[in-house]
């Protein structure tokens, strides 16, 4: 309990460091563009498709989706509706940013030209834990699900998924957007495939959806799970640099990639509960069920039980397709990501500047995209060598998450400061931001109060090298 109020206190001293330290009144107002370094490619269907492979779909709604269900039973669609607003109350604010700075980098550029550098740099410290964390995250979440369903040795599968996304990410952004492409659109037909095939062998009807003994606490709970669903939007902004048309694009893909990944997990859980309630006949049985399954095993998913029950052998490559690309795919959307956080943070002279040299050939930062790679590899490894494949899943998902919720309180700041000083013009994006900002604030406490105090710790502990950095840097600028 005290070390719980010490945390909270040193977050509490964090945030108000951003939102009090000021920056020129001309930055506020002025459009970023990146006039030189790196060529805008992308168009709309690549940065969504990519983005999309940052919500892993497949590995989500397995994982997030079964708690889900589990505490808002046959509601458990509607929870994933409301979870796709929380997040997209969220994105709006990155909507609105991102329409004023499209320069590589995202969150921290947003922090460096609209709050100050040195919080510019903190942001920076923190999305580069986020993202490689994140990225290793997903890679062992899928090595540990294909070990577990098809006993394929998980440190080979591991090797192959890390190996395969640094290569995609070193050759740069146009051959990682068009294996997004093709992924993704694959990915997409398969899970609505699933969905659909399970409603009409369940024989679906309207009298599933029903409410009863689902308490607002329960479907609440239900909600912030299946917002972690639709997420994956936060590794669009470091791309605005590379994409064509960025302060209309970004915003679009932002919105799009959000609601997508919402309906399709309202969809495939409507179609999970559909099943589940004609093999088992009644929802109390099946909510057993589930949490039978999910107390017996690492990786166990009463998701995958239900579709094995249902098509059999006939599943299991669409799965481990989906597992593959969701492993490659996930990974790469925050290796890339991270590489253009570094780039950006090296063009501004807050790190080496060999990190921000393009390779002309590919229109890549090819050392910022090897650091990021060799990063995210060996996060993978230590992790999964210290703990067991489920344990380091958790442990980074939780780490990952309370920096990811840093880096939205800095957006919401940064959102706030621009539209403080005309309030009756921007009245519209203060609520939105306040709103948002008044999430983040909820989901920190909760963050805080049932992470592990040992892993809490290793989390400040970056933050502080953070804030320590980024002072040291305005001594030597000054």
């Amino acid at each position: 309990m005290i070390m719980s109020k010490v945390y909270k206190g040193i977050l509490h001293m964090v945030l108000l460091k951003m939102v009090t330290t000021r920056s020129s009144p001309s930055d506020e107002r002025r459009q970023y563009s990146n006039s030189s370094g790196l060529r805008r490619v992308l168009s709309f269907r690549e940065v969504f498709f990519a983005s999309l492979g940052g919500q892993s779909p497949f590995l989500s709604i397995t994982t997030y989706g079964t708690a889900t269900i589990l505490y808002a039973g046959l509601l458990a669609p509607l929870a994933a509706l409301i979870g796709t607003l929380i997040v997209l109350v969220n994105g709006l604010v990155v909507y609105k940013l991102s329409q004023r700075i499209t320069k590589t980098g995202g969150y921290y550029t947003y922090a460096n030209h609209l709050i100050s550098h040195r919080v510019g740099i903190v942001t920076g410290f923190v999305y580069l834990f986020y993202s490689i964390l994140y990225g290793s995250a997903y890679a062992i979440g899928a090595a540990g699900i294909t070990w577990f369903l098809f006993h394929i040795n998980f440190t080979y599968t591991l090797t192959v998924l890390l190996v395969v996304q640094a290569v995609l990410a070193i050759l740069g952004i146009k051959p990682s957007a068009r294996y997004a492409v093709l992924a993704g659109s694959l990915e997409l037909g398969i899970l609505v495939a699933i969905g659909a095939i399970l409603l009409y062998l369940s024989h679906f009807n309207l009298n599933l959806i029903n409410g009863q003994g689902v308490s607002l606490t329960q479907l609440g709970y239900a909600a912030l799970f299946a917002a972690a669903i639709p997420t994956g939007y936060g590794t669009i902004t470091p791309l605005s640099g590379e994409t064509r048309m960025a302060s209309k694009t970004i915003p679009r893909a932002i919105v799009a990639v959000i609601l997508a990944g919402g309906l399709l997990a309202a969809f495939d859980l409507l179609a999970f509960n559909s099943a589940g309630l004609a093999l088992f006949g009644s929802i109390s049985s099946f909510e057993e069920f589930i949490r039978s399954m999910v107390s017996l095993s690492s990786f166990n998913s009463p998701v995958l039980y239900l579709l094995h029950r249902y098509l059999g052998i006939f599943i299991d490559v669409p799965v481990l397709l989906a597992l593959i690309n969701d492993g490659v795919l996930g990974v790469l959307a925050y290796n890339l990501a991270s590489s253009r956080v570094l780039y950006a943070m090296s063009i501004d002279g807050w790190l080496p500047k060999p990190l921000s040299y393009i390779n002309v050939n590919t229109n890549n930062p090819t050392l910022a995209a090897l650091v990021s790679s060799v990063g995210i590899i060996l996060v993978s490894v230590s992790a999964s060598s210290l703990l067991s494949p489920l344990m380091a899943f958790l442990v980074l998902g939780a780490l990952s998450t309370m920096a990811g919720l840093i880096v939205h309180v800095v957006s919401d700041v940064s959102l706030l400061r621009i539209s403080a000083r005309r309030v009756k013009r921007y009245l519209g994006q203060i609520i939105l931001a306040s709103s948002a900002l008044a999430l983040a604030a909820y989901s920190i406490t909760s963050t805080v109060v049932s992470i592990n105090p040992v892993f809490m710790e290793l989390f400040l502990g970056w933050l502080i090298i953070g804030f320590i950095y980024a002072e040291a840097q305005s001594i030597i600028r000054e």
